[in-house]
């Protein structure tokens, strides 16, 4: 972008007069008026290679300031400098004649526009072929819906020759293809020198169009810098803004009025109102949005009006909500029954107060909830799977908190929950993390701690989080700038799109007796891309000296880069460092590790754990409650030795009742 200024706006002030209606005389015809502020001091400098985006609620200014910049109307202070030829399209209407045909307001618009007659219809084609109207080019304008005015205005403007564009609305008519035409023909306007002032209520338009924005707020620019960091300031402004809330419900926004509900059911920005709740939820529903309608459906179900929440569960999966899907399909046939007897077996398996137990019915209660009783049951279990450490429960509570399902929504809890599963190696909790902090939706952006998310998901092999490191190297966003780093994480992302290939190709040459070394090769690469699994058995390669040259070093450094990740990984490490060192001590790392790694699930940890509590290895020897919990644990997930060791427990418990039942009889 170049720096060059087109457009330069000082201290502009701009007041319109509107009647009174506190200063009516009393012979009520004569009315008196006052000046209401649209702009108050605007200081703004556009440069060459610009596409502005103008945001702001209705009545803020956004179209006032574009007809002062096209010098339609004067402001009343301040000056604003123009330097170069500009097209607009302000209004949509302007410039044609209701009863000439579109090809005939093509001649006369293009006239406005100051394009000798001879140029325009030697274009005339190539502007009704991009127009897409058809046969209705030749009927009178007057006949054309607003979305088809607007393709015969922007059609017009393609073939002006100007170095600044005013577009107000223009992509937000019409459909979508000729939206996204329009919107690439103003970048490629860009690219070619020009600059473009644009006004939108459409958020993702402004996002895909504009490389800047500016929020228009309080008779002022609020906020003036990237497109996408403006859009969401803004529209988080919108979103916890009770009165802004309150005024688009009223309007008729059914996204509003979900949210207003949401309001007045949270508490957020007002008392809690559980009959302004549903009395909004219902408005919301009226007007088929899913969520509300999926919502009230719940609570119908939990009053027992079973026929109205299959109709509102219905309507709400026609209109695209998968959990509205599930439930409508989960209440038909025999699956509710099947569904019951589930739950009731699952929830028996909590009485071990195993975490996983704990966990596994919390989240079939989630993923099954019809009533909102249901997700409070599923909310109260996965807090006990929490409290006991089990990472898979931190990150479902870490999205319900974000979703506000099943819990009012509280980021704070969301972030604090999903970092705990995230720091203790849960790809999936790095990623929502990455994203949360990258995309702004839920709270202000922060680059810095999207990117250490980001590159935690990079290390342990997640082609998404790796790209986007990589993007993000490249231009320094949350990072300081490394091309070279850049280029180094791009292939490492390339490398990881092939591994499953590469295991396929290991598991062939495996089973086929085939080159050892190339099957060694294969693993090498796949522990290149930062793949955890492949840089664990490589480490034991080296650990053990199979196919590789013994290393001990060499384990350990992949074994710390692979344990970023959850799991065998950190079961691994630690079991190396459970020799002693020089002085005949332990790695204090060691209980850490398997700690988090039984948490995160792994059996051989779990395993692990049991002989540490039973030997008294760097922990308190507990050879009855944490050795026989943690074996048990071990058992029951899969780890053969803890397997045969918990048989001959039954076994040997077996055989005395059996004694002493015989005894007794």
């Amino acid at each position: 972008m170049s720096e060059e200024v087109m457009i330069r706006v000082k201290g502009l002030k701009k007041s319109y007069q509107i009647i009174d209606a506190s200063k009516v005389n009393e012979s009520r015809f004569f009315k008196k008026k006052t000046e209401y502020p649209v702009f108050e001091n605007i200081n703004l400098e556009v440069r060459k290679g610009d596409i502005l985006g103008i945001l702001g609620r209705n009545g803020c200014g956004k179209s006032t300031f574009l007809k002062i910049v096209s010098q339609i109307i004067e402001p009343d202070e301040g000056t604003v400098e123009v330097f170069g030829k500009v097209a607009s399209i302000l209004e949509l209407s302007m410039g044609f004649h209701g009863d000439l045909s579109g090809r005939d307001n093509i001649i006369l618009r293009s006239e406005l526009y100051g394009i000798p007659r001879e140029k325009v219809l030697e274009n005339l084609d190539s502007i009704i072929e991009y127009s897409d109207l058809g046969v209705y080019i030749d009927n009178p304008v007057r006949t054309y819906s607003s979305g088809m005015k607007s393709r015969l205005a922007f059609s017009v403007m393609v073939n002006v020759d100007a170095d600044i564009f005013l577009v107000d609305e223009a992509l937000s008519t019409g459909d979508m293809a000729f939206a996204s035409k329009a919107s690439e023909h103003l970048k490629d306007l860009v690219r070619s020198g020009k600059t473009v002032l644009f006004t939108s209520h459409s958020m993702n338009t402004i996002k895909r169009t504009c490389n800047r924005a500016i929020w228009i707020s309080d008779h002022t620019i609020k906020m003036d810098g990237p497109a996408d960091e403006v859009v969401d300031a803004y529209s988080r402004s919108i979103n916890d803004s009770f009165d802004e809330t309150v005024a688009l419900a009223h309007g008729g926004s059914s996204s509003a009025q979900y949210r207003l509900a949401t309001f007045y059911r949270d508490g957020n920005g007002v008392e809690k109102d559980r009959e302004q709740y549903l009395f909004w939820l219902q408005e919301a529903a009226k007007r088929d949005h899913p969520m509300a309608m999926s919502d009230l459906a719940d609570i119908r179900m939990s009053e027992g009006r079973t026929e109205e929440a299959m109709q509102l569960y219905q309507g709400a999966a026609e209109n695209g909500n998968y959990e509205a899907r599930r439930k409508y399909a989960t209440m038909h046939g025999d699956t509710l029954d099947e569904l019951n007897e589930l739950r009731e077996i699952m929830k028996g398996f909590t009485e071990s107060g195993y975490p996983y137990d704990l966990y596994n019915y919390g989240n079939l209660m989630y993923k099954s909830a019809l009533t909102p009783d249901d997700l409070q049951e599923a909310f109260d279990y996965l807090c006990q799977a929490s409290d006991k450490g089990w990472v898979d429960a931190d990150l479902l509570l870490g999205q319900m908190y974000r979703d506000g399902k099943g819990a009012e929504r509280d980021m704070d809890k969301a972030i604090a929950y999903l970092s705990s599963a995230g720091d203790r190696g849960s790809s999936k909790a790095m990623s929502i993390l990455a994203d949360l902090y990258y995309d702004g939706k839920y709270m202000e952006r922060n680059y810095e701690e999207a990117f250490k998310w980001y590159m935690k998901g990079a290390s342990i092999g997640n082609p998404k989080s790796q790209f986007q490191v990589a993007v993000m190297l490249s231009a320094g966003e949350g990072t300081e700038k490394d091309p070279e780093a850049a280029k180094e994480w791009f292939a490492r992302y390339s490398s990881s799109m092939v591994n499953d290939s590469r295991k396929t190709a290991m598991d062939t040459l495996r089973a086929r007796r085939g080159d050892i070394n190339l099957s060694n090769d294969l693993l090498k690469a796949m522990s290149r891309s930062n793949h955890p699994q492949s840089m664990t058995t490589l480490a034991k390669k080296y650990r053990d000296g199979k196919g590789f040259k013994k290393s001990t070093k060499g384990a350990i450094d992949l074994l710390s880069k692979a344990s970023v990740s959850g799991g065998s990984p950190r079961t691994v490490l630690a079991e190396m460092y459970l020799e002693k060192n020089e002085d005949g001590e332990y790695n204090e790392e060691i209980l850490r590790l398997l700690t988090s790694a039984a948490e995160y699930g792994d059996a051989a940890a779990m395993y692990r754990l049991a002989l540490l509590y039973k030997d008294g290895i760097i922990v308190e020897q507990d050879t009855d409650g944490k050795y026989r919990y943690y074996m048990r644990m071990a058992a029951e997930n899969g780890n053969r030795d803890a397997k045969d060791i918990v048989a001959r427990w039954d076994n040997r418990t077996a055989r005395r009742k059996a004694k002493k039942e015989t005894e007794q009889s």
